[in-house]
């Protein structure tokens, strides 16, 4: 029965029309209009640029740029107070920059009083600020200044403390030194000729008649702001007294102005241009 049915089969698969392979080959195959759920085929979305998302990501990365600056150069980090009788209060930022000094006390307003500390160093505004003060009187002998320190680091705050500390030492030493340079009382010395204004008068060389020489006179500023480039250097008259008048640079190239007492040294004037 089984060969029989073969047989058959075989027979009705020889009378079949045999197609040319060429022309099967050949016909074009049309893709199916209605696809079932296995051969339908959902085209890949193209990448499309998208100008908000790009907006996003730039904003974002400004945002983090802006925090980083202002955490670096703006917030105040650290408080460094001076307390003598007058008192400052010196704002730093993280890399312990000056950010701005103010008066903690009524009578320390006067002394900073026309005066902008932002982006000194802390060294050169210590020293300048002992300067102001003891310019003012307020550094007598025995003075003690007092130092404390306020930071978001207490480690750092520990070591900011003993930096100024050193500094303060440095300052009142120096000061010191340039007290017993300059004799404030020069005994049975002539009172010097007023300059002629039509003929600026020579800046002494040598000490005569009880005046800093020139090289006393750069000595007070530089130890105020080391490393000062002066620019003038001339002696003149106000008031009957004879005072330096001095312009200089600093290392960051920023001006100043200042004025000496010729005499004792006192620094009767300090501006930045």
């Amino acid at each position: 029965m089984k060969n029989k049915i073969e047989a058959s089969l075989r027979r009705a698969a020889e009378q079949l029309p045999q197609p040319d392979f060429q022309a099967v080959a050949d016909t074009p195959v049309r893709p199916l209009e209605v696809h079932d759920y296995i051969t339908r085929q959902e085209p890949r979305p193209r990448r499309t640029f998208r100008p908000a998302a790009a907006v996003l990501v730039l904003c974002a990365l400004a945002l983090c740029l802006g925090l980083w600056a202002y955490f670096q150069y703006f917030q105040i980090y650290s408080v460094v107070d001076l307390r003598v009788n007058p008192a400052f209060a010196i704002q730093l930022d993280r890399r312990d920059r000056v950010r701005g000094v103010q008066s903690l006390t009524e009578d320390a307003g006067p002394i900073l009083e026309g005066r902008s500390y932002r982006g000194w160093s802390l060294e050169h505004t210590v020293e300048a600020l002992l300067g102001d003060l003891a310019a003012a009187g307020y550094l007598e002998e025995g003075v003690q200044v007092d130092v404390a320190v306020n930071s978001k680091d207490a480690e750092h705050g520990r070591a900011l403390r003993e930096e100024v500390e050193v500094l303060v030492e440095q300052s009142l030493s120096g000061l010191s030194a340039a007290g017993e340079t300059a004799d404030p009382t020069p005994a049975q010395t002539p009172a010097p000729t007023a300059p002629q204004t039509s003929d600026p008068s020579p800046v002494p060389t040598e000490s005569t008649g009880g005046l800093l020489t020139l090289e006393e006179a750069q000595a007070v500023v530089t130890g105020r702001l080391p490393g000062a480039v002066f620019e003038e250097v001339k002696l003149d008259e106000e008031d009957g007294r004879l005072i330096y008048e001095l312009k200089f640079w600093d290392a960051d190239g920023l001006e100043y102005e200042a004025e000496l007492d010729a005499s004792t040294g006192a620094v009767l004037k300090w501006e930045q241009d």
